[in-house]
């Protein structure tokens, strides 16, 4: 009878734990999957995107903690950076980022820091992402 009950307690525990992983893969998946979005967005408006100029209001590390390693080793910290700019129409507009950011970078994002180069959606303006290829994120490894 006590063998029973060990399995039983053994078996709730077991299930337990793989719940409890389940939820921190799923947690980490929604984390990534958040931060990564604006770099996709970059892909896609590096040929017909709306040229912008901003500067950092704010840079916060996100809620979760979320950071990952680069290509190069580097750690990417997952961060929501506050961006004021100047719109096409000359309307001044305010917009928050999730994004990845080397960490060796974070510096150049301080709040008032120069320009940050963005790129605007021309179907749909309230879509922006920060043009890697005039404002780094990251540090590019040596080429051997």
């Amino acid at each position: 009878m006590l063998e029973i009950v060990l399995w039983g307690v053994f078996g709730v525990v077991s299930l337990g734990v793989i719940a409890l992983a389940g939820v921190v893969l799923a947690v980490s998946l929604m984390s990534h999957r958040a931060y990564a979005e604006e770099g996709r967005l970059w892909q896609q408006l590096q040929a017909d995107g709306r040229p912008l100029q901003g500067v950092a209001v704010s840079v916060l590390r996100s809620p979760s903690g979320y950071s990952r390693r680069g290509p190069v080793g580097q750690r990417l910290t997952a961060v929501q950076l506050g961006v004021a700019y100047t719109d096409a129409a000359g309307v001044e507009q305010q917009t928050t980022l999730r994004t990845l950011i080397d960490e060796d970078l974070l510096a150049h994002f301080s709040a008032g820091q120069p320009d940050i180069h963005l790129l605007q959606d021309p179907r749909d303006p309230s879509r922006l992402a920060i043009d890697r290829a005039r404002t780094p994120l990251v540090i590019r490894g040596a080429r051997r």
